[in-house]
């Protein structure tokens, strides 16, 4: 299994606390640069054809090579700075350095002495370019704190030509200054380029309370000269992308994008995890039903009843199980589980031994109703709750069934995770049931591929190495808003026919669709009637498509009310050959739908 140290999409480019999520920039930024880099890569065509003076062919050319070609005289002088004397000639060489960079990027070249601007009164900071409210351009550089954080240097009186700092800005570092003065100004800047000897900090007022931000290591990024990183500089550093004088700047649709982005990732997890949370309560279901009725106890009522929303919570803990495990395996760099050093655990207790096997047949029926994900998955769960190899090597079953593999010895240690999450205790009714290998290989290829476009088709793995925990957060958070219920008669899901969708809400929501059958079971709709999303867009679903979205308010009625309703109201799937079938849920089914009124009422934040 291939796994990378660290996240990072472009050499030499670090992204700090995710100032763009790390699947938007793997995934979809290279792609949104596109048409900036070919308007740069036109212009320098065009150049060459009609400028005959080298240097008026220079101006032209593109950004990414202006930068690659100040590589040579950058090295030179850090080089010279090295050896410089005084803090004076450091400044006036890291000016130089800085002025070659910032000419590439189409900013103009700094001065000998920055001028000082008051976005605060009585606080003038040293700015090499101010263009509010889009952009500042800030020289940080210390010098003497060479080996510190950026925003940990401080002003001297080199950043005002030899003049005082002033008091109310003495021992106040970048970080201060940053909050109190750049980004808490009366009209702050939207971005700030903050200029350090090797490294520049991009910033966004909307994102620095997050400590969010882009770090480019020149000396790295010069080094390398790796196309795809300089061109990632130019499109996100230059100062028509930043601060382009009129309409939005490229970052600006950069940020939208990225938002939308993260938006399509999120939900297409929320598909997979609604459907593996019915998937389990469906089969947990059906085997408590056998069990009580073996032991001739009630299922549908009285003490005994199973509670449809006490099986919900026990199904989203257990798929969310799943998803800290994709998660954490995916992210060896966070130093949790040893996935990227121990075959013991790769091979033996993974996640990822069972996402290899996810599109495998199975063909027979003991590999079908079988149990070997069941076993792995909870000798896994146990392992991460329990913990191991602390106190020294000991034997581990490796084998489905308990045998122990001759000679395996035990070579990685993992600390307990003292979490709820994986207290077996909070799965009282799911600790009674064990899940087939067709479920669980089910479950986890939906969390494993991609939605793709078109009839139940899917493209890609998702890769829980790049995405972000806000957006795990987001996935966790909306499932709180479903509702888990059984259903008390044979029931087909409606909707609102098209633009009569308020009326056919307000009709829908004036009837009881789901009735308290003799066993017991509540109306299961009063709630999920609630909203009209009428307008909100159809996406296909992860098995047959649809023309109503699994994750909008559902609408429910008993087989003998279908005739109640017309054709255009009445949801239809359609199968893998093409036909049009009814959305109909038996009898007892365990559905996962959301339900409008519950999420105002859950703590999900």
């Amino acid at each position: 299994m291939p796994v990378l140290d660290a996240v990072q999409t472009f050499a030499g480019i670090t992204n700090e606390n995710e100032f763009y999520s790390h699947h938007y920039l793997a995934e979809v930024f290279k792609g949104d640069i596109k048409a900036r880099l070919d308007a740069w890569e036109a212009a320098e065509t065009l150049a060459q054809g009609n400028e005959v003076d080298e240097t008026a062919r220079d101006r032209h050319r593109g950004p990414h090579r202006r930068l690659q070609a100040w590589a040579q005289k950058w090295f030179a002088l850090r080089s010279q700075m090295q050896r410089a004397g005084d803090a004076a000639e450091r400044w006036r060489l890291f000016t130089q350095l800085q002025a070659g960079l910032l000419q590439a990027l189409g900013h103009a070249v700094p001065g000998k002495l920055p001028p000082v601007h008051e976005l605060a009164t009585g606080k003038a900071l040293p700015f090499w370019h101010l263009q509010l409210p889009q952009l500042a351009i800030l020289p940080a550089y210390q010098p003497g704190a060479e080996d510190q954080e950026l925003l940990d240097h401080k002003l001297l009186s080199l950043h005002y030509g030899g003049e005082p700092v002033p008091q109310a800005l003495r021992n106040e570092t970048w970080a201060d200054l940053l909050s109190g003065v750049v980004f808490g100004a009366d009209t702050p800047p939207r971005y700030v380029l903050l200029c350090g000897l090797d490294e520049w900090l991009l910033l966004d007022r909307y994102k620095w309370p997050n400590n969010r931000a882009l770090r480019f290591n020149w000396a790295d990024i010069l080094d390398r000269k790796d196309a795809d990183t300089l061109k990632a500089c130019a499109a996100l550093l230059h100062k028509d992308c930043l601060a382009p004088g009129e309409g939005n700047s490229l970052l600006e649709s950069l940020d939208e994008n990225a938002h939308k982005h993260a938006f399509g990732v999120s939900e297409d997890l929320k598909y997979a995890l609604r459907e593996a949370i019915e998937l389990l309560g469906n089969e947990a279901a059906r085997q408590l039903r056998e069990q009580a009725a073996d032991a001739k106890k009630g299922f549908f009522s009285g003490k005994d009843q199973l509670d449809a929303g006490d099986l919900s919570l026990e199904c989203l803990r257990l798929v969310y199980r799943l998803l800290f495990m994709f998660y954490i395996e995916a992210r060896p760099e966070l130093g949790y589980v040893p996935i990227a050093k121990s075959d013991i655990y790769l091979k033996g207790y993974s996640l990822e031994s069972l996402r290899d096997l996810e599109m495998q047949p199975l063909t027979t029926p003991h590999a079908r109703d079988g149990f070997y994900f069941d076993a792995t998955l909870r000798r896994l769960f146990k392992l991460v709750a329990e913990g191991t190899g602390l106190g020294g090597p000991t034997q581990h079953a490796l084998g489905s069934g308990g045998s122990t593999v001759a000679g395996a010895r035990e070579t990685f240690a993992l600390a307990p995770l003292d979490s709820r999450l994986f207290d077996d205790s909070t799965l009282p009714l799911l600790g009674k049931v064990r899940f087939p290998n067709h479920i669980w290989q089910t479950i986890i290829r939906l969390m494993s591929l991609t939605r793709g476009q078109g009839r139940g088709r899917r493209s890609g793995r998702v890769s829980y190495q790049l995405l972000s925990i806000n957006q795990l957060g987001a996935v966790y958070e909306a499932l709180l808003s479903y509702r888990g219920f059984f259903a008390s008669d044979d029931l087909y899901e409606v909707k609102p026919a098209p633009k009569k969708g308020k009326a056919a809400a307000a009709e829908d929501e004036d009837t009881d669709t789901e009735d308290t059958d003799s066993e017991g079971n509540d109306d299961a709709n009063d709630s999920e009637s609630a909203d009209d999303n009428t307008g909100r867009g159809r996406r296909k679903g992860s098995g047959a498509a649809s023309d109503a979205d699994k994750l909008d308010t559902a609408w429910f009625v008993p087989s003998c009310r279908l005739a109640e309703y017309k054709d255009e109201e009445r949801v239809y799937d359609i199968t893998e050959s093409g036909h049009r079938k009814l959305r109909l849920y038996p009898r007892g089914s365990f559905i996962y739908r959301l339900a409008g009124r519950d999420r105002q009422k859950s703590a999900s934040y």
